[in-house]
């Protein structure tokens, strides 16, 4: 049994994905300067191989992707980066392929991909998957000596305190003694929510195919029916994921013509996929240009310190204003360094007004329509949102003429330097993202707006405008449709069950706002990860710190994500209001936590190093008393 008291500092990372690795990383970095170090005993907790995690591990099919290039991909610190602890600099993705080249071709299901891999390439998870456990491996192959770091193949199931320590429990009977708990477990499963059961029931009655929510690679495609008409919920990257599984493991195949066209060549056995969502088009496409040629002075509208006064912020009145202008400064930025001919004026002029003016003035509109005579040249950010807003057609076969314009002209765009002030809104999205993220750690953000405007709809425009598909999965798109694989449904879809009252036949229905026609099937997928939540998790771990009051889950709207609640230092909070003095939580499940993305770009002084460095250092200062 665990003792009141551990004899040295024992740390429990609950979970070991990218987010457990880099924390645990940083940890390392701290303790191999320490004047005077004493005993660190760190445990990493995880069902599925260190360093890739279940998101990330190696054994998923080859055919799917990450939707980043290899070159922006990086577990390492490096020049640019803000931290207490030491620099560790290591290579990217595509730079530890290039070096280990050969040995990672000896392994099947990556040997194809191997060779045709470059810096702009977008590899396979499961080749992303060897690169992460590399990173893992290598950090622990250079820990201090006085940090001894064991990883245990199983799965945390509760977390128990016990006076001055904590008992981690893990699936096998074994307990862990911890001085500090730091739970990593990245995207846990949700049990099926009310909505979930409903259609679930509602197919188990009527003889449909259902499939919930879920990872694409944990889904069994198997069950969705060979030439049937099947409704596909979300056009997002689960989509992507449906899309080639359903297209390629039944036997199609993509080829490019003489003029670079890609088409697709059925097999016969796919299914006829139409696909709707609120937006009705997906993600945008990955800028195939340097984005690093358009990055713009940020930030300079929106910072923590640039926001008056210490109390809580009104999201709409107080955050999105200047966040807005941050994101328009640096398109007009780009717009007149890069592309003089489609401006009128110096940048000087216009920055020295547009500075001044406050977002969304009648001078500041006045001041744009002066100086960027071509509208299409003006930042748009309800357009940006919702480019297909308002539009109405005469039906189906009129949805599938303008997505496809819409598509093609996106690929066309995101690999157009002509359009570079794109790159610049990316970047100062990201600027965006880390200023919130230092106002959620200043206790700035008031709980309900955490959840309903971070990570509602600040995280979905920032997921629709910067983490989309590579340009060629929407070539692939294109190609289905024009095959009739795939047919958009058009924006504004919405999902229901019906009985025909005839013969009492239960279908799934999709309607879209933008047009009359209706397609009923009896195959519905919702391509879509579970909605976050604490109390109804399928992590028992988490179930049960919320069922004892030891966790508290942010809600926007009963149907909306439940994600963790932590104060400003990732202390986990009770539903008293109290913080746990030694228990943390980071990670996409964790509320506000979307800003430190699970990959860091190298050279942009990336939020991921400077979360996991604070976080390690909190960490550490909690075990300071036992060492």
């Amino acid at each position: 049994m665990p003792s009141d008291r551990p004899a040295h500092c024992v740390i429990v990372i609950v979970g070991g994905g990218p987010r457990g690795t880099g924390v645990l990383e940083r940890i390392l970095a701290h303790e191999s300067v320490i004047s005077d170090p004493s005993p660190v005993t760190v445990h990493v907790v995880d069902p599925f191989p260190a360093g890739a995690g279940r998101i990330w591990r190696g054994s998923q099919a080859p055919l799917l992707w990450m939707n980043s290039t290899s070159a922006d991909v990086t577990m390492f610190t490096d020049e640019t980066t803000v931290v207490t602890s030491p620099i560790r600099p290591g290579p990217t993705l595509a730079e530890w392929v290039a070096a280990n080249r050969d040995e990672l071709a000896t392994h099947t299901e990556i040997a194809d991909e191997v060779p045709g891999v470059t810096p702009a390439s977008f590899a396979s998870r499961s080749l992303q998957s060897r690169y992460l456990t590399w990173a893992f491996d290598s950090a622990v192959d250079n820990a201090p000596d006085h940090v001894d770091v064991r990883v245990h193949r199983q799965t945390a199931t509760d977390v128990v305190d016990n006076g001055r320590t904590q008992s981690v429990h893990l699936d096998n009977g074994e307990i862990l003694d911890a001085t500090v708990v730091l739970l990593t477990q990245g995207h846990p499963d949700a049990l099926p929510a009310p909505r979930e059961t409903r259609l679930a029931d509602f197919a188990s009655d009527h003889g449909l195919t259902y499939v919930g929510p879920g990872y694409t690679a944990d889904l069994d495609a198997d069950v969705i029916p060979a030439g049937e008409p099947v409704l596909v919920a979300g056009l997002g990257l689960a989509f992507i994921d449906w899309m080639v599984l359903l297209a390629e493991t039944r036997g199609g195949r993509f080829e490019r013509s003489d003029d670079g066209t890609l088409h697709y060549t059925p097999s016969g056995r796919e299914p006829l996929l139409y696909a709707g969502s609120r937006r009705g088009v997906p993600y945008h496409s990955k800028i195939s240009y340097s984005i690093a040629d358009a990055r713009p002075p940020l930030p300079r509208f929106f910072t923590a310190d640039l926001i008056p006064g210490d109390g809580l912020l009104d999201f709409r009145r107080d955050i999105w204003p200047p966040a807005s202008k941050e994101l328009a400064g640096a398109h007009y930025h780009e717009l007149f360094a890069s592309h003089p001919d489609r401006t009128v004026g110096s940048w000087e002029e216009f920055d020295s007004e547009f500075s001044s003016l406050p977002w969304g003035s009648p001078r500041l509109t006045e001041l744009v329509e002066n100086t960027v005579p071509k509208p299409e040249d003006r930042f748009d950010l309800e357009r940006l949102n919702r480019p297909l807003g308002g539009e109405r057609y005469d039906g189906l076969a009129q949805v599938q003429t303008r997505l496809g314009e819409y598509i093609t002209a996106d690929v066309a765009r995101r690999s157009d330097q002509y359009f570079s002030a794109d790159a610049a809104v990316f970047s100062a999205l990201l600027s965006v993202y880390m200023t919130v993220g230092e106002l959620l750690r200043r206790g700035r953000i008031p709980a309900k707006s955490v959840a309903e405007d971070v990570e509602g709809r600040l995280h979905s425009f920032f997921s629709f405008i910067a983490s989309g598909p590579p340009p060629e999965r929407l070539e692939q798109l294109l190609a289905l449709n024009e095959a009739g694989v795939v047919q958009f449904l058009g924006p504004d879809t919405a999902f229901s069950t019906e009985i025909d009252p005839a013969n009492g036949a239960g279908l799934f229905v999709a309607r879209s706002a933008s047009h009359t026609d209706i397609v009923a099937t009896r195959t519905l997928i919702e391509a879509r990860l579970p909605v976050a939540s604490i109390s109804t998790s399928a992590d028992a771990l988490l179930r049960n710190l919320h069922g004892r009051g030891e966790a508290v889950e942010l809600r926007a709207t009963e149907d909306s994500a439940a994600k963790l609640a932590v104060d400003g230092t990732s202390r986990i909070l009770n539903q008293d209001g109290s913080a746990h003095p030694r228990r943390f939580a980071a990670g996409p499940w964790v509320a506000g936590h979307n800003w430190s993305a699970a990959f860091p770009r190298p050279r942009t002084n990336a939020g991921f190093f400077r979360h996991n460095d604070a976080l390690a250092a909190e960490v550490l200062s909690t075990c300071a008393p036992f060492r």
